[in-house]
């Protein structure tokens, strides 16, 4: 087991038993989308409808439980199920990946998960900032074209956050999608009938 598998199954077992404390919190909103022609790379994804807003309705249920002045610490575990089915298959590789807390939240652990086509589960474990307030991450990422369980690729957020007050985070997310190898063959023969081209006209002009 290297480093990186050893610190993904730490922050799962942190997740499970942070589950264990507050309830899970599934939401379908979010959903990758093919950024339209002209914005950014080509074939460039990114994601939307993911992220909570700060909630100052949150922080008076809050009040209503917690005694006044409690300074107590609430776990929350979130889970995004993300849409891919606007998206082409295939593997992608994250060029943008950053999740910002609001408010009072605080990150103690942010994963990126999916299935690949043997059906194992690749988890990418974001790294923190020392203040629990940003966490950044980078890999990539499989897109099926058919899902054999309810959902192949979601995040989970995991934190904890004053009681009473607002509270919230957001990220930007897009992804870039992996060449095939026929595609790389593709583009090194065509690089090498530039390279041609650049040679000949060299030898013409000498």
């Amino acid at each position: 087991m290297n480093l990186k598998h050893a610190l993904a199954m730490a922050v799962i077992s942190l997740s499970a038993a942070t589950a264990a404390q507050a309830q899970v919190t599934v939401f379908n909103s979010a959903f990758l989308q093919p950024l339209p022609p002209g914005i950014g790379n080509e074939g460039e994804v990114s994601m939307f409808g993911f992220g909570r807003n700060t909630s100052l309705l949150g922080a008076q249920a809050d009040r209503l439980q917690a005694p006044q002045g409690s300074t107590t610490l609430l776990p929350y575990f979130d889970t995004w199920n993300i849409g891919t089915s606007s998206v082409a298959p295939g593997i992608y590789n994250f060029s943008s990946l950053r999740v910002e807390a609001e408010g009072t939240a605080l990150f103690t652990g942010v994963t990126f998960n999916s299935f690949d086509a043997q059906g194992v589960r690749n988890t990418i474990l974001f790294n923190l900032n020392a203040a629990g307030t940003v966490a950044v991450g980078s890999g990539s990422f499989t897109v099926l074209a058919s899902c054999p369980v309810a959902n192949c690729v979601w995040i989970d957020v995991i934190g904890q956050r004053p009681a009473g007050t607002p509270w919230g985070y957001g990220g930007t997310i897009s992804a870039l999608p992996v060449p095939e190898p026929g595609q790389w063959a593709l583009l090194a023969l065509g690089l090498a009938a530039m390279a041609g081209v650049v040679r000949r006209r060299r030898s013409a002009q000498a």
